[in-house]
């Protein structure tokens, strides 16, 4: 497996986890960048945007856009479900077990 497409699915599912316990269920670009980079998932922005925008079309976050660089990401019910591990999704690296 080629490690951009591991590190693709390692910042998808940590960026679905971030979301889900944020207390609104939400980020911005900002702060999401600065939790793949303290987990060792870090990349630019525009690699961020990529995965957010996958995210997206596949139904896991909803994305506001207030500009270019500015992005307020919620994650959905179908992405709590793929954090949580309920869901297994290809693309998305399943969560280790929690306890």
């Amino acid at each position: 497996m080629a490690l951009n497409k591991v590190m693709a699915e390692h910042q998808r599912i940590s960026i679905l986890i971030s979301l889900k316990e944020s207390p609104d269920y939400g980020a911005n670009t900002s702060m999401l960048a600065d939790v793949l980079q303290s987990y060792g998932l870090g990349c630019s922005r525009d690699q961020l945007k990529t995965q957010l925008n996958w995210l997206e079309q596949n139904g896991y976050v909803i994305i506001e856009r207030l500009s270019e660089n500015t992005w307020v990401v919620k994650v959905t019910h179908a992405g709590i479900d793929v954090a949580e591990g309920r869901s297994i999704v290809p693309g998305i690296k399943r969560p280790a077990p929690r306890g």
